[in-house]
């Protein structure tokens, strides 16, 4: 058969896999635990382990498979496949992941940043088929986010790149992991929505079925008690979502004055929202943004789901064989 590639998804809770064809078609998938408790070898194992399962459920054998690429947390240095270390995976620390993962599985492996395979999973199979360039935002815990410019993925020489959640929104903001202050993802992402609702909460004056829902105490606030709310007619719910929107609308009007890109794409639990999240987005993007540029990107949510990262990885993993084959033609 020609050529399979593998695509692994490493995350601190489960390791996800999938064999995809050349020509992109998902021909067996495997999620599994990571066990992150357990150390790097027991990581390692499951990772082998969820290779051989996707490897049987598509029926086909490691003498066809290509290569492999793995999506995993950074910080790393995506050239020589070492990861520095991942905060969600405990002990390690300058991990040469790309070399341990060749010896085991004894084809090439290459390792890219998590939400930047995610972000060519859309871009070549998902919602970003039909363009040239793109960003990817995926709205979690924090915002991560990825760069597709004329088809190229924008990596950067030190794999920084992409960092989309890390741009300044609010000069001496909210203060952010990574030292800055202001930082989008203070806003924008799940846990910078709930600093919004409980800092409004803690003024006191409002009718809320939050407060109901998390007992009084705002410290067990959660995203999915806001999309309750949300659904049920709670107007303070309701302007949360709005408000992170306006944010991170505020983060995309710069991305596309910066980028041009013809589409940004936002994934995560937050997009199950819809308009109430996606019309202030646009709305802001839009007045923040030349008119041009402004009216040309699209503004969606991502159309791969949980696959996207598997599938961008095999992608990416692909991508990088072709080019080391043209560097030696």
């Amino acid at each position: 058969m020609t050529k399979a590639m593998i695509g692994i998804d490493l995350g601190g809770t489960n390791v996800k896999t999938a064999v995809v064809s050349r020509e992109g078609d998902v021909l067996g998938k495997d999620s599994r635990p990571t066990d992150a408790e357990q150390g790097l070898e027991a990581v390692l194992d499951k990772m082998v382990e969820g290779v051989d399962a996707a490897l049987q459920a598509a029926k086909v054998q490691r003498a066809d498979v290509l290569a492999a690429g793995i999506g995993a947390p950074g910080p790393m240095n995506w050239q020589t496949g070492v990861v520095f270390a991942p905060p969600n995976l405990p002990g390690w620390k300058d991990v040469p992941l790309a070399r341990l993962m060749s010896e085991r599985l004894q084809i090439p492996v290459y390792v890219d940043n998590d939400a930047n395979v995610a972000c060519y999973g859309e871009f070549w199979l998902g919602v970003g088929r039909k363009v040239d360039s793109m960003v990817l935002l995926t709205l979690g815990t924090g915002v991560g986010g990825g760069i597709v410019l004329m088809g190229q993925l924008l990596r950067g020489p030190d794999g920084t790149a992409g960092e989309i959640g890390h741009l300044c929104v609010k000069r001496d903001g909210r203060q952010c992991n990574c030292g800055a202050k202001g930082c989008l993802e203070q806003y924008a992402s799940v846990s910078g929505m709930l600093k919004t609702a409980r800092k409004r909460i803690e003024q006191g004056g409002l009718n809320t079925l939050l407060l109901e829902m998390c007992g009084g105490a705002l410290d067990n606030l959660t995203g999915k008690m806001i999309s309750d709310a949300v659904e049920q007619g709670d107007t303070f719910a309701k302007w949360v979502m709005e408000e992170t929107g306006r944010w991170l609308g505020t983060g995309i009007g710069s991305i596309i004055n910066l980028l041009n890109p013809e589409m940004v794409v936002l994934g995560g639990g937050m997009i199950g929202a819809g308009d109430v999240l996606f019309n202030p987005v646009r709305e802001t993007a839009r007045a923040q943004s030349f008119e041009v540029p402004g009216k040309r990107a699209e503004i969606i949510p991502a159309g791969l789901g949980g696959d996207a990262g598997v599938i961008g990885a095999a992608g990416c993993a692909l991508n990088r064989v072709e080019r080391d084959a043209g560097k030696g033609s």
